[in-house]
C-alpha cells in the first residue's frame, strides 16, 4: 500500500486476495460511469444519504467536487476513494475517508456507497477493510468512526462483521432524505480485529 504524493491521483490500493477491489482517488475521466452509476441507482441510494440537489450528477458540480477533493487531500483533511472492480476496472460504487483529527484524537469518519447492480457481492466489505487499512496502516490513526441509520441491516452487519463497536445512538445526527435521522455510532480502533464470519 503507498501513497505517492498528498494531491496525486496515483492508485492507492491494487487487489487483495479475495478481495476483488482497488480503490483510487477520484479522476475527471470517471464522471460519465460516476453519473451513470449514481442515476441508476438513485432510488436504492436515497434512503441513506443527503437529498441531491438539481446539479447533483452535472459536470460542472462533479469538477467541483474534484476541486474540494484534492485541496482535502493535500490538506491531510480526507481521503476520497472510488471503489472498482479488480478483474474488469467498473466502477462499482464509493468509500470516502473524511474530517481527519490529529493531536489526542488520531481519527477519521468513514463513509462508502455501492451502486445497487453490486450490491450484496462483497465490494463494500473489500472497500471499507481497505479504507481501514489505509488509516492504520498508512496514516497512522487510531480510531476509525462509521454513523448508519438503524434502519440499514445490511450496513451495521458488514460494520460489526469488520470489527466495529456499536457505541450508542446519535439523535438527529445527520439530515438524510431531507430529515434529520438518528444515526446508529460505530468505532474501530486500530487494535480490533475483524469478527469470524456467520455459518
Amino acid at each position: 500500500m503507498r501513497i505517492a504524493g498528498a494531491n496525486t491521483n496515483t492508485v492507492l490500493f491494487q487487489p487483495s486476495a479475495g478481495g476483488g477491489v482497488y480503490l483510487r482517488h477520484p479522476h475527471m475521466n470517471d464522471y460519465e460511469d460516476w453519473a451513470n452509476l449514481r442515476l441508476e441507482s438513485r432510488e436504492f441510494l436515497t434512503p441513506w444519504e443527503p437529498s441531491w440537489n438539481k446539479d447533483h450528477l452535472g459536470h460542472p458540480a462533479y469538477k467541483a467536487r474534484m476541486t474540494r477533493f484534492k485541496k482535502m487531500v493535500a490538506a491531510g483533511e480526507g481521503y476520497p476513494f472510488h471503489v472498482f472492480r479488480a478483474n474488469d476496472n467498473a466502477l462499482v460504487g464509493a468509500c470516502n475517508l473524511t474530517n481527519v483529527q490529529r493531536k489526542v484524537s488520531q481519527s477519521v469518519s468513514l463513509g462508502y456507497w455501492i451502486g445497487e447492480r453490486y450490491f450484496r457481492q462483497g465490494f463494500a466489505r473489500a472497500a471499507v477493510r481497505a479504507a481501514c487499512k489505509f488509516s492504520f496502516e498508512t496514516l497512522a490513526l487510531h480510531r476509525v468512526e462509521a454513523a448508519v441509520r438503524a434502519e440499514n441491516a445490511p450496513s451495521r452487519a458488514l460494520l460489526d462483521l469488520l470489527g466495529f463497536t456499536h457505541e450508542g445512538t446519535a439523535r438527529g445526527y445527520l439530515k438524510i432524505d431531507g430529515a434529520w435521522r438518528d444515526h446508529e455510532l460505530y468505532a474501530k480502533l486500530s487494535h480490533d480485529r475483524e469478527r469470524p464470519a456467520p455459518d
